[in-house]
């Protein structure tokens, strides 16, 4: 199909609309649903279909199913089928996202998670079995380490554009037949530069938009316009609560430019966000041990390479501490400490704030499982404790709303440890007031929001007497 596409002899709308009806996206859609979504009818939609697959080659062989995967191998195919849903139809991303949620547990053995706001009439139930019958279908199809897995951009998010997001493009632009012209294109992505530095809230809405520009070439209209176009995506999906379109992002930029470019390096560190905030922590480790690997033959001066170092060791870090309970390979204490001892030697001053962080965040995290499996209480040593004024003094003075706001929810649950309710609230009015000055951390780092409420109800029930100097955000 992607030669087909490239070749001119199959449109990108038409390849999208055969991918869906003939079930090889990620989510089905029904042919009524397709002729809606396109403005056409069940007869075009059927003609459609019929055409494109009388272009396509015969089969050679059989297809067969694969044996059961390794845990890696399986959760590399989760995250790909997730990546694709996320970045592909909206009215279907809820749906498919829950069905696919329920799959992985019923396929890595694990209990099927439940939860209040799940559908329980019984058209939302059967639309969530078939959904869940195609889904492992097509991860089952993937096989491993296949550069398919994510395919060109028109197999992914060939759509029409959502109507709230007609107004931020021309009608010449949005209603032609042939793809937007590339001048058009680096406007867009001038747009999107310049709301995502200056943080006016139109950031969001403009990577969609993006994503629906790109996927009306057959092919990459400009591989270097694209990657920089990608690079501002990424980073807008990861910060929007960890959103799996970034991994399909991150990869489509080393499909375009080679895997030692920085750009492609830059955006390892939105996709390990993306991949650690949905679980797939075992794919987490596998792309920024690569990337750690790829950054030594990187192709830029040897500052930028450090700082690229600093960057991808720092989720490395957040990866060992979030598989310290399982027989992880690495362990996060000294790779923290030395995470800390090569951004200083190297130079790196930006990263030097997170990874003073990063150092203490690991020593506060392992004394508390201490304290959890010794059943004792939680206590860190004085080398420690002066770590933390360190740490404070280093992320105060870089200026940062951003990692000072972050800071503040970690001292939230230091204090918790220490049953210190002072310095609770203390750091909880700091975070709240770093939310109210600064509107962007409540727009466009909802995450940040939700780990603070997290936070407080511990703090809560700790001790009921703080529920009314704690305010819920």
């Amino acid at each position: 199909m992607a030669k087909l596409v490239g070749l001119g002899d199959i449109s990108p709308r038409n390849a999208s609309i055969w991918l869906r009806a003939a079930g090889m996206a990620p989510a089905p859609v029904a042919m009524k649903n397709l002729a809606a979504k396109w403005d056409l009818t069940v007869r075009h939609v059927h003609n459609v279909r019929r055409s494109v697959s009388l272009r396509l080659p015969a089969t050679g062989t059989v297809a067969t199913r694969a044996p059961a995967p390794c845990p890696a191998v399986l959760e590399a195919a989760l995250a790909a089928v997730h990546a694709q849903l996320d970045v592909g139809d909206h009215d279907l991303r809820q749906d498919a996202t829950r069905a696919l949620d329920t799959l992985a547990a019923q396929m890595r053995g694990a209990p099927v998670p439940r939860s209040k706001t799940r559908p329980q009439g019984s058209a939302a139930r059967s639309r969530g079995y078939r959904l869940r019958s195609h889904l492992k279908e097509h991860v089952e199809r993937l096989p491993p380490e296949a550069t398919s897995r994510y395919p060109a951009p028109f197999l992914a998010i060939g759509q029409p554009l959502p109507a709230s997001l007609i107004p931020l493009v021309p009608a010449t632009v949005h209603s032609g037949s042939r793809p937007p012209d590339t001048d058009w294109l680096a406007g867009l992505l001038h747009d999107l530069r310049d709301a995502h530095s200056s943080k006016n809230g139109r950031a969001a809405a403009l990577t969609e938009v993006c994503l629906w520009a790109l996927a009306q070439y057959p092919a990459s209209p400009d591989a270097d316009l694209e990657s920089e176009m990608l690079r501002i995506c990424a980073i807008e999906l990861r910060q929007q609560s960890a959103r799996m379109a970034a991994v399909w992002a991150a990869q489509r930029i080393r499909q375009l430019q080679g895997p030692y470019v920085p750009a492609a390096l830059y955006a390892v560190h939105d996709e390990a966000i993306a991949l650690r905030g949905n679980g797939y922590h075992l794919r987490a480790l596998h792309v920024l041990r690569q990337a750690l690997e790829d950054a030594k033959r990187a192709e830029c001066e040897e500052a930028e390479r450090h700082l690229i170092t600093c960057v991808l060791t720092s989720q490395l870090v957040h990866v060992a501490l979030d598989l310290r309970h399982q027989a992880a390979p690495l362990d996060a204490l000294p790779l923290s400490r030395s995470y800390f001892d090569f951004s200083q030697q190297a130079g790196a001053h930006f990263y030097l704030p997170a990874a003073a962080r990063s150092r203490f965040e690991t020593e506060f995290v392992l004394a508390t499982d201490r304290a959890r499996r010794e059943r004792e209480r939680f206590w860190i040593p004085a080398s420690v404790r002066r770590m933390y004024d360190t740490t404070d003094e280093i992320i105060r003075a870089s200026g940062s709303e951003m990692w000072t706001a972050q800071w503040a929810i970690l001292t939230m649950q230091l204090g918790i440890g220490h049953r210190d309710s002072d310095a609770i609230t203390a750091a909880a009015e700091e975070f709240a007031g770093f939310v109210s000055t600064v509107p962007w951390i409540r727009r466009d780092h909802p995450a940040e929001l939700v780990h603070y409420n997290l936070v407080r109800n511990r703090a809560v029930k700790a001790n009921p007497t703080l529920d009314n100097r704690l305010p819920p955000l």
